[in-house]
């Protein structure tokens, strides 16, 4: 009898104790009048207080497995959130890896963004709020630097398309403010920074790398560290043809549509032409330039660095798809070829990346070309995980 006792105790603490760090989890989100907060033990616990009988978060944390050949950005589930007496629904996450996520909830059907969460990004035509999950040096990265800069939102011509495109650009902490009229007031006494130019893959539009990619973040971060030297960001936006009157960050159906055009006209890389020479007229620009791009946004650098022989020193390839009409040396004139120096090439794959044989095949080609050249594999896919890893390492080197 006295046995029977004991196991039922036993029982009955086994289901009270994980009920109790539950609602320690929602009693601290109640009490920092929060929507979110990651807990000690890396779970994750939301809240939502707005009207609705059936409330579920989504989230790309609660997918098996920690990465996929797939865009993991996509791979969000469901996970219901259960009512409290206050009237609010609460739901926590297993453990999950110290990584940037991306959330949002559905109330009685219908997609909503947390109100207030102001951490944002666009996937395509949706956009979701992010959380970090801190816990390793990689992801402190990722966190808010003590130091910022000046965020610009401008546009500029392509003459090449005859349109106007999109670019945002990240002035560091420390860049001269003297502009009178657009043009800095004694510019040669100034201070020149180099310049990184960081392309969005397909799917992508102007703030990916400043949203997901957290691009800011590392580089200020990386500064802090004395790792990186603080260099000027442009994040253009590098899809076909967008309307003026609709977000870019719509127009995938577009890009693919067009794809075959995209690859063979090299308007876009005309435009980028156009752009480099609207940041050198407009800001203190070094000589010291570099191109880097994720996914389909290689190939327009690669190709943008072949149209400017001896413009960038170093051109960074992540998750790339490119082909023999990438290579460096193919743009070059045999009479040029020796006279202008070639930019490093930084290649990088994860190597459960659907282009992963794409990359290294270019790798090959790079090493028979002679190349300047370094290739870097990872564990991991197509995804931003990677992408923010290849990012960092990339500010790394070309600041040695």
């Amino acid at each position: 009898m006295r046995s029977e006792r004991i196991i039922l105790i036993v029982m009955v603490l086994l289901c009270v104790l994980p009920l109790e760090a539950r609602n320690s989890y929602t009693d601290s989100i109640s009490e920092a009048r929060t929507s979110v907060v990651v807990n000690e033990d890396s779970t994750v616990s939301f809240c939502y207080c707005g009207e609705g009988k059936r409330v579920s978060v989504y989230g790309d944390f609660f997918y098996a497995g920690e990465d996929s050949t797939r865009y993991t950005d996509l791979r969000s589930k469901r996970v219901k959130m259960k009512r409290r007496e206050d009237g609010c629904f609460y739901a926590t996450t297993r453990p999950i890896q110290s990584e940037v996520y991306s959330y949002c909830f559905k109330v009685d059907g219908h997609r909503t963004n947390d109100p207030l969460n102001h951490d944002t990004a666009w996937q395509m035509t949706h956009k979701w709020n992010l959380i970090t999950v801190g816990g390793t040096e990689q992801t402190d990265l990722y966190q808010q630097p003590a130091r910022q800069g000046t965020w610009m939102y401008l546009t500029w011509y392509s003459s090449a398309e005859k349109i106007s495109r999109r670019v945002n650009i990240y002035l560091p902490a420390g860049y001269p403010d003297s502009i009178v009229n657009g043009q800095f007031v004694n510019r040669q006494s100034v201070r020149h920074y180099p310049v990184l130019y960081l392309l969005h893959g397909i799917s992508g539009y102007e703030g990916s790398w400043s949203e997901r990619g957290r691009a800011v973040q590392i580089m200020e971060n990386l500064v802090a560290q004395g790792k990186c030297r603080p260099m000027i960001l442009v994040l253009p936006d590098v899809n076909v043809r967008p309307k003026e009157d609709r977000p870019s960050h719509r127009s995938l159906f577009n890009n693919i549509m067009n794809y075959s055009r995209l690859c063979h006209d090299h308007d876009i890389e005309r435009a980028l032409i156009n752009l480099t020479a609207f940041v050198d007229s407009m800001f203190c620009v070094s000589d010291e330039r570099y191109i880097a791009g994720l996914s389909d946004g290689s190939r327009l650098a690669a190709n943008t660095a072949n149209l400017l022989p001896g413009y960038f020193s170093a051109v960074g390839l992540f998750s790339p798809v490119v082909h023999k009409e990438q290579l460096p040396v193919s743009s070059l004139p045999t009479s040029h070829s020796a006279a202008v120096s070639l930019p490093v090439y930084f290649v990088y794959s994860g190597k459960s990346d659907m282009f992963h044989m794409n990359a290294q095949r270019f790798n090959r080609r790079m090493d028979k070309a002679q190349a300047p050249h370094l290739y870097t594999e990872t564990g991991g896919g197509h995804t931003w995980r990677n992408w923010r890893l290849y990012l960092s390492d990339f500010m790394v080197k070309i600041s040695r």
